[in-house]
């Protein structure tokens, strides 16, 4: 009877876990999740991204789990700490930072949170106030509403062209490939689609690559010029 009680309650959790929609847990619940986000990112320990269209992603690390088994509020597993993290205080913060938060946590969440979407609105507000900073804000209002390129992603290969100087001898010349990719905000999206390994991938409409090879010389020279440009971004804040 043991055994089986167990397992019966242990399909239970998982039910529950996999029917848990993200913004039907309680205030408390709710308040306590976003207090340790806060902590969370103050500490380090959460980073956060801003993407191409000015939405924030919260990036949990691996050992998160460890962190949420000693930390979670009672009655909600670690899973669904993760959930409210990642599905439904990101929406929060783009609603609060709109002129019609209510349009927007209706476009963006389930229909079961329109009955407290007063509620929803508050939280929105709580969730500015707690995370965006002014940085942040600034960061994201930008994505929003520059007409231009912004920087997306980079990725970097280290390599070696074998050059000919003069004939019979050779040099091996290493170097690190740079691979910036740019983009438009609110460009709207493309699908490619690979027949080979039978994938599909969603492309900004005006995404540009840029590649370029660098020596490693260059990569200091190219980051004391960075850092430059930080300085006087810098003094002029000051």
């Amino acid at each position: 009877m043991g055994k089986k009680h167990t397992k019966t309650k242990k399909a239970k959790i998982k039910k529950q876990e996999k029917d848990f929609v993200p913004g039907t847990e309680t205030e408390d619940q709710f308040n306590k999740v976003l207090s340790l986000l806060s902590q969370w990112i103050k500490a380090g320990i959460v980073s956060v991204e801003v993407d191409v269209d000015g939405d924030v992603n919260f990036i949990l690390p691996k050992e998160m789990d460890r962190l949420l088994e000693t930390q979670v509020p009672r009655d909600l597993g670690h899973k669904k700490v993760q959930e409210i993290i990642k599905n439904e205080i990101p929406p929060l913060i783009d609603a609060g930072l709109r002129r019609n938060p209510k349009q927007v946590i209706r476009m963006t969440m389930s229909e079961k949170l329109y009955k407290k979407i007063d509620a929803m609105v508050k939280r929105s507000e709580k969730a500015v106030a707690n995370l965006v900073d002014s940085s942040l804000k600034e960061r994201i209002m930008l994505r929003r509403t520059t007409p231009g390129y912004i920087f997306n992603e980079i990725n970097s290969i280290q390599s070696t062209y074998h050059v000919e100087v003069k004939e019979g001898e050779k040099i091996d010349l290493p170097f690190i490939s740079l691979e910036l990719t740019l983009a438009k905000p609110r460009s709207g999206y493309i699908f490619s689609i690979n027949p080979r390994e039978r994938t599909v991938r969603p492309y900004l409409k005006d995404e540009l690559v840029v590649a370029f090879d660098l020596h490693k010389d260059d990569i200091k020279d190219l980051i004391k010029k960075l850092n430059k440009i930080e300085e006087k971004i810098n003094k002029k804040g000051e």
